[in-house]
């Protein structure tokens, strides 16, 4: 039995319980019941499957790997290769620059990519749209 599918039983199952109440029984509300009908049996018929073999919800038919958490290929390579971390001296106006200078290649060896990133989003993002506190990284002559 494949569990992903209870949540969608489960919908159909509600949904066909609140169709008991209603009082007024026309061809459209009989139409609507069909249809619900309809998608708690595929529901039904999709748990009768085989269960995913990792357990990933972002990636539920990815590749399997037995020794990542959840069982995927994809999310374990990210848990083993963590990100680097932002320096502690990141200044968001001296990545620019040097990243102007420089280039993206120069500039992610520096401070890592995790930083160079995070620079050029505040360089991008409208001063309206900052946070307090947040320093402004000096804008080039093309964005003047």
């Amino acid at each position: 039995m494949n569990p992903d599918f209870l949540p969608a039983i489960g919908a159909s199952l509600r949904a066909l319980g609140e169709f008991a109440t209603w009082r007024e029984v026309t061809d459209e509300t009989l139409a609507e019941v069909a249809a619900e009908l309809d998608r708690a049996r595929a529901a039904v018929a999709g748990a009768r499957g085989q269960q995913r073999a990792n357990r990933c919800a972002r990636h539920p038919g990815g590749p399997v790997d037995p020794t990542a958490t959840n069982g995927c290929l994809l999310c374990g390579v990210a848990e083993r290769r963590p990100a680097t971390p932002v320096p502690d001296e990141f200044v968001p106006g001296d990545v620019i620059r040097f990243y102007d200078e420089h280039g993206h290649e120069a500039a992610a060896a520096r401070y890592g990519p995790q930083a160079v990133t995070r620079a050029l989003v505040l360089r991008a993002r409208h001063p309206s749209t900052r946070r307090p506190g947040q320093p402004v990284p000096p804008r080039t002559e093309s964005e003047k």
